[in-house]
């Protein structure tokens, strides 16, 4: 059944989708810098089935530990991310590495609760290994994807206070640019924000959000992203008939020949909307704009569109302008673009929220 797929947004790339019968979060960034917007308290979050990580940076990764541990949520998420989760008490059986080209099947937790004492058909294993309920209870999949992370065209000094997707791109400043700058810039840069801008020249926002970032005990996080993964959730289709299927790309980047490839195509596609395209690892020559519509097309032109990661940020860019980029896909293909609202409930496949 997918008539009660819910989607709720709390901001960034952090998403949670209720679908057959599981509580699903994309990224799980919620208890962040005290200037901040929260739309959803972490510690009020007392069930979650499974946790798709994108990639292990700050405004992603942080709170997965805490979800997992009050719930007994499986995260599913590259090694990168996995070994901060180990680091911060993540037990093994609620963590499951990945690097893009797996399917893996979704169960409620009554039916994992019930492999664990032998209940139900079990996957085959090696001796030792968790148990695993077999794929035939499954009541959902995820297809994983490699994908990649945005660029940024810019300094802390350079960057403007608001990305326009409508803004072209051109060229390149070196010959290897490419997320390698990314990691970086974390490390060197954004993880040194307050050394580099000297604690004295800063506003309360900047404060905010360095203060926050110092705080590794408290948020777990990388420099290096470990591998940016694209998430197809597939819902339904386990009797024979067709699956809706909720697409996630946390970020504007990806590989051509792997989102062209993808089935079954999504129905609704969540993307990320901010910064430079990251197209095959090079710098994308257009606009965001243009590179989300290339997307879409490449995705089928899913139903739905909804943009992530261009919301309000306590450093530069504070936001991303999204007219040009919901105006170029509406123009140029079938889909159209929802815009959701924080922390309120949207019924995905039914009229209205």
């Amino acid at each position: 059944m997918t008539n009660d797929t819910t989607l709720e947004y709390f901001g960034a790339t952090t998403f949670r989708l209720r679908a057959a019968g599981l509580a699903i979060f994309h990224d799980t960034w919620l208890d962040r810098p005290s200037r901040m917007p929260k739309w959803l308290d972490i510690n009020s979050v007392t069930e979650a089935d499974y946790i798709l990580i994108s990639h292990a940076h700050f405004d992603h990764l942080p709170g997965a530990d805490k979800i997992a541990l009050n719930t007994g949520a499986i995260i599913i998420a590259n090694c990168e991310a996995i070994n901060r989760l180990r680091d911060k008490g993540v037990p093994d059986d609620q963590l499951v590495p990945v690097s893009g080209g797996e399917r893996i099947p979704l169960f409620t937790k009554d039916v994992r609760d019930a492999a664990k004492s032998g209940q139900v058909a079990l996957r085959a294993g090696p001796p030792g290994a968790p148990a695993e309920p077999h794929h035939s209870l499954a009541v959902a999949d995820v297809h994983i994807w490699p994908s990649l992370h945005c660029l940024i065209p810019g300094t802390h000094d350079t960057l403007p206070d608001i990305f326009d997707s409508g803004t072209e791109y051109a060229g390149s400043a070196t010959p290897y640019d490419g997320t390698l700058d990314i990691t970086r810039g974390m490390k060197y840069g954004l993880f040194r924000l307050k050394e580099i801008i000297g604690e004295q020249n800063m506003d309360k926002d900047t404060r905010s959000f360095t203060d926050w970032m110092e705080d590794k005990n408290e948020n777990v996080m990388s420099a290096c992203d470990g591998g940016q993964l694209l998430f197809n959730v597939l819902i339904g289709g386990k009797q024979g008939g067709k699956s809706k299927n909720v697409l996630f790309n946390g970020h504007l980047g990806a590989y051509e020949g792997i989102v062209k490839e993808i089935r079954p195509k999504p129905d609704i596609a969540v993307l990320g909307i901010a910064g430079r395209a990251n197209l095959n690892g090079r710098p994308f020559d257009g606009s965001a704009a243009m590179f989300a519509t290339k997307l879409v097309k490449w995705m089928g032109e899913p139903e739905r569109v909804i943009w992530c990661l261009h919301d309000e940020c306590l450093i530069k860019p504070y936001r991303v302008d999204t007219t040009a980029a919901t105006q170029a896909v509406e123009a140029d293909t079938r889909s159209k673009v929802m815009d959701l609202q924080h922390g309120q409930l949207y019924s995905l496949f039914s009229e209205g929220p």
